[in-house]
């Protein structure tokens, strides 16, 4: 049954980005297929800390205005195979 968890805090500098993307990774090893999220628009990180900023193509904004369609969007990392 898929499950959503968010990570949030008004706050910046606290971590959210680290444990995320931590907390996606050890989900995906441990063979649960995880789709993470970065809702911060102006300031998205999360493609860095995985290490993926060269293969993202497209992001949320390009599916909220159709330039892409969802499964477009998601990016598989190279290392972790559950992991988008």
């Amino acid at each position: 049954m898929p499950r959503t968890i968010v990570v949030t805090s008004g706050k910046g500098g606290v971590g959210k980005t680290t444990i995320v993307a931590n907390l996606g990774i050890a989900l995906a090893t441990r063979g649960q297929s995880v789709a993470l999220v970065d809702l911060d628009v102006g300031l998205n990180n999360l493609d860095l800390a995985l290490g993926l900023e060269t293969g993202i193509l497209y992001d949320l904004s390009d599916c909220l205005e159709g330039k892409c369609r969802l499964g477009q969007a998601l990016c598989p990392h190279p290392k972790c195979p559950n992991l988008f």
